[in-house]
């Protein structure tokens, strides 16, 4: 009776689904789940990666660096501060800012994967001196239902899922 008790009480603990619920800077109430996170949280994290990755300016990098390394996934932790580390040094030595405009995101979040597209302006100075359409890609996983954010790159808009997908989420057959 006792190993009986101990394999129920084993399975509860396994099978229970635990959710929490988010609100604080997001634009709508969502919930985590032990399976995955929902599409409109993956797509409000994509916004703000986004936002941290693309908008800087020589003043600003240090705290942006520090926000993205929170995100990171542990196993890709030093991969990210190391390009980030890049980047810095390269926009301090050219006095270089950059502002991105983002016009559609798209998330898989089976596939803890996500796409946003929009407008990179790049600053010299005061001075604009390139507007480019671009589409980044950030790759996600998933455990102890905490997102980290695993890789953060441009793709070639040609390819990107997100000018042929459903605009904010994938579809429920893709779930």
């Amino acid at each position: 009776i006792l190993s009986l008790c101990i394999l129920l009480l084993a399975y509860l603990l396994v099978a229970k689904e635990e959710r929490i619920v988010l609100t604080p800077t997001l634009l709508a109430d969502t919930e985590l789940t032990t399976s995955a996170p929902s599409p409109e949280y993956l797509e409000q994290v994509t916004r703000d990666i986004s936002n941290l990755f693309l908008n800087r300016h020589p003043h600003n990098l240090s705290y942006f660096r520090e926000n993205i390394l929170r995100l990171a996934d542990p196993t890709a932790h030093g991969q990210i501060e190391a390009a980030l580390m890049a980047t810095e040094r390269r926009l301090l030595a050219t006095k270089t800012s950059t502002v991105y405009y983002q016009t559609e995101i798209f998330v898989d979040p089976s596939k803890l994967y996500s796409e946003i597209r929009g407008e990179l302006h790049t600053y010299l100075g005061p001075e604009r001196v390139s507007e480019e359409r671009k589409v980044y890609a950030a790759d996600w996983s998933y455990r102890s239902m905490r997102l980290h954010l695993q890789d953060f790159f441009p793709i070639d808009i040609d390819t990107a899922k997100s000018y042929t997908a459903a605009l904010t989420r994938a579809t429920e057959s893709e779930q």
